[in-house]
């Protein structure tokens, strides 16, 4: 059964229980309230009879007092009937009623009301018919039925048109939620009101967003690791295949020139430690991950200039200009800061063609509000729109016949971003082709004082 069904069954029965229960309680008050009106009538005559009996014998009596045909008296004097128009079919009636002494008894007997009293001279007993009271509650209650049912028919068409428009606002939500679980992330709710339902649909738009977002998120994840999975299979098969390729050509004999064997040792060990290369890398990255690294506080100076010390010693024909602020410490990795410095500045000098002079200026420099910025820039070849947006997707090479020498293996910049995340950094790039990049490292946790380095 419906929601809208339910609330329908409930009010409605509420509703008509309600109208019956105030019906008959209306109904039985009025009769009640006509009987004692007649009661009461009934006492003012007995009243004035008993005040004519102290100065009139029962012939003298009003005659208009004793000739109302719904009235029927019986007068007792000592205990004798003087007068009697009352006729009752059982004596128990009259053992009831019997009147005692400054007492008023009534009761109502199949329609008819008997009442008695009695003084020191006489005892009276009064018997009226209230045929015409009990039929009018018979009226009451035929026409209250009627009413009943053509009310409840009202009622009801009320209800049901008012549960319509409340409950459709729910069937809208649930028809957004059917179209969400068949797939169509896409569905929202329009405007349903200020009231709860409309909160609700509120939160339902905002939960179908967050939704939206995350299965967006997560196809993308599975696509970034399936052209992950295809771009290291595409990366390791290379090798792989020239190592076999050597190695088969070595082992079936076919080379016999003592140089052709080195030369094939040769490739066959650069290529194994290009394959160990990458593993090393991949490893790195998935260790940044899954890993928590506990951060120290550092000389961040010195570290960068140490770092630029040993690039200059394996890069001699590159010029590195540096201006490094002095005696900056802050909460960080010294490895994994060195690591991040070493592979962007040998992106930067990657950047440059071949026999081109190439130069790298390094910039550390701490801002009035306490942020410390690290900049590295080259004046190599820069990277067109499309490329920045790839450049940090793993295996990405600018260098479309991935030659080592120029663009390396495409595992750097993905590895720089884990380890800004993890040292709380941030990495940002600007690039223009043929004028060169600019990458700027903003570190979150401001300046440390040297002295809580104890």
């Amino acid at each position: 059964m419906k929601f809208g069904q339910k609330i329908f069954l409930i009010t409605f029965s509420f509703i008509l229980i309600c109208i019956n229960i105030i019906g008959i309680i209306i109904i039985n008050n009025n009769h009640k309230n006509n009987i004692n009106t007649k009661i009461s009538n009934d006492i003012s005559n007995i009243s004035k009879l008993v005040k004519l009996l102290r100065f009139y014998d029962v012939n003298g009596l009003n005659g208009d007092l004793m000739r109302d045909e719904n009235l029927k008296y019986e007068i007792y004097e000592d205990n004798n009937i003087i007068f009697s128009n009352l006729l009752l079919n059982t004596d128990s009636i009259k053992e009831e009623i019997k009147p005692t002494e400054d007492n008023i008894k009534a009761i109502i007997n199949n329609e008819t009301l008997f009442m008695s009293v009695k003084d020191n001279q006489y005892n009276i007993i009064i018997s009226e018919d209230l045929k015409d009271i009990f039929k009018e509650r018979e009226e009451q209650i035929n026409f209250f039925v009627k009413v009943s049912f053509v009310s409840s028919f009202f009622v009801a068409l009320f209800l049901y048109i008012i549960i319509y428009f409340l409950t459709r606002k729910i069937d809208k939500l649930n028809r957004a939620v059917n179209q969400i679980a068949k797939g169509d992330y896409s569905t929202r709710v329009k405007n349903l009101g200020k009231d709860e339902i409309g909160m609700l649909a509120e939160q339902f738009n905002k939960m179908a967003d967050s939704v939206d977002t995350n299965i967006k998120e997560i196809k993308q994840v599975s696509e970034n690791r399936k052209n992950f999975i295809n771009n290291i299979t595409h990366e390791i098969r290379t090798p792989l295949t020239s190592i076999i390729g050597f190695s088969s050509l070595m082992k079936n004999g076919k080379v016999n020139n003592e140089n052709d064997i080195i030369e094939y040792s040769s490739k066959i060990y650069d290529e194994g430690i290009y394959l160990n290369s990458i593993s090393q890398r991949l490893m790195d990255i998935i260790l940044l991950e899954n890993q928590k690294v506990k951060l120290e506080l550092i000389n961040i100076s010195e570290t960068i200039q140490e770092t630029i010390k040993n690039i200059k010693y394996n890069f001699r024909d590159v010029e590195i200009y540096n201006e490094i602020e002095a005696d900056i410490w802050l909460y960080s990795d010294k490895t994994l800061l060195q690591s991040l410095v070493t592979n962007i500045i040998k992106n930067a000098i990657m950047a440059y063609e071949k026999n081109s002079k190439k130069g790298v200026f390094v910039q550390l420099v701490k801002e009035k509000d306490g942020q410390i910025n690290l900049r590295i820039i080259d004046g190599g070849r820069g990277m067109t729109e499309e490329e920045l947006k790839k450049v940090l997707e793993p295996f990405y090479t600018l260098n479309k016949d991935r030659n080592r020498e120029i663009s390396g293996m495409g595992l750097g910049l993905p590895l720089c971003m884990k380890i800004c995340e993890t040292i709380n950094a941030t990495l940002d790039i600007k690039s223009k082709f043929g004028e060169g990049t600019i990458i700027d490292i903003k570190f979150k946790n401001k300046e440390e004082g040297k002295d809580e380095q104890n």
